[in-house]
């Protein structure tokens, strides 16, 4: 169904334009970054009265405090 597709695609797309929020907000404050910097985002899944929400990480960044990117540890969240 066509419109099971679109929904299961906005979260993920609204995920999408908030990256770049958060991108440029970690570029913009990066002078103010002391020791470094971890941002974990993803999509909340919420789901029926008798199931538990969770939560679908697709970003797991560590950033120096010089605002630079030095390590993708989303691997590490899934073992």
């Amino acid at each position: 169904n066509d419109a099971n597709d679109r929904m299961k695609e906005l979260p993920y797309a609204l995920y999408d334009s908030q990256e770049v929020m958060v991108t440029d907000i970690v570029t913009t404050g990066k002078g103010s970054i002391k020791k470094g910097l971890a941002v974990l985002g993803g999509i909340q899944i919420n789901t029926g009265p008798d199931t538990d929400d969770y939560f679908h990480p697709l970003r797991f960044d560590y950033y120096d405090e010089n605002g630079e990117k030095v390590a993708d540890m989303l691997s590490q969240l899934k073992k």
